[in-house]
């Protein structure tokens, strides 16, 4: 028994070692100095810190505007594929036997599976005709499309768990299906709404291919920016680790704030009856 625990403890430490150890590196090598970045032996602990590395960042001209960049992008993109997901996902849910279901789940799952660049180069003619190229509204609903396939694929399962008999119930007492929906079923899926809000944040705050080609300096993203360090002749190890530190706050902090609302919505969309 005593073998057995040691041997779970042993695997659980060996596995937080390898998840928490290169957001430990990064953030290490925000606050080396370019001595101590490269040298060899890597320093783990015996180095002087220093905050040069962001003072560099910060004075970069248009780091304020990236950063808002991502934000607003970011926000815009998770509410519109919250919005038209939880309608999708309702009604799949609630009509599970129609004709064309089987497709349209493939077509939603290929959808998201298939590569970024196989998409985007008929989206770039697009959005370039209708004037959306290097603008935050086009990276905006460009992002919401990728992502709300895989948005009504993660409802649907919440949305399953609510019986049935509450709607029911709320139509007899006379509500329309607008108020039931806004008043009752969206309360009570409010976990799994923010455990999609997460993911789909996730993979927008992340993306790194879509900005790079449909961005230019108007509506450059944290990624594109952090890849910036990188060139023909240097790679600015300090910098792009700053880049890197920065751009992990808000998804942290957001985390954090609701993560009693993520990790019931994980556990209810987890269990199907």
């Amino acid at each position: 028994m005593i073998l057995k625990r040691s041997a779970s403890y042993s695997l659980l430490f060996l596995a937080s070692f390898l998840s928490l150890f290169p957001l430990f590196w990064t953030i290490s090598t925000s606050i080396k100095d370019r001595v101590d970045t490269y040298s060899l032996p890597p320093k783990f602990f015996s180095f002087t810190p220093t905050l040069k590395n962001y003072t560099s960042l910060f004075s970069l001209e248009k780091f304020w505007q990236i950063y808002s960049n991502s934000i607003i992008i970011t926000l815009g993109s998770t509410l519109i594929c919250l919005v038209v997901g939880s309608l999708a996902a309702y009604a799949l849910a609630r009509k599970p036997k129609f004709r064309g279901r089987t497709p349209l789940e493939g077509l939603m799952i290929a959808i998201r599976a298939l590569p970024a660049i196989v998409l985007l180069l008929p989206i770039y003619k697009l959005s370039s005709y209708l004037g959306l190229y290097d603008s935050k509204i086009g990276l905006i609903l460009i992002f919401a499309g990728f992502n709300i396939p895989f948005a009504i694929w993660l409802l649907m399962s919440f949305f399953e768990q609510i019986p049935v008999e509450i709607e029911e119930s709320a139509r007899v007492d006379g509500a329309s299906t607008f108020k039931m929906f806004t008043r009752i079923i969206l309360p009570l899926a409010a976990p799994g709404l923010v455990a999609t809000g997460i993911f789909v944040s996730l993979l927008s705050w992340n993306e790194f291919l879509i900005p790079v080609i449909m961005a230019g300096e108007n509506s450059k993203t944290l990624p594109v920016l952090v890849a910036s360090f990188i060139s023909n002749r240097t790679l600015d190890w300090g910098p792009m680790a700053a880049a890197a530190t920065v751009a992990l706050i808000p998804i942290v902090l957001l985390t954090v704030v609701i993560q009693r609302w993520l990790v019931a919505g994980l556990s209810s969309g987890a269990v199907k009856e």
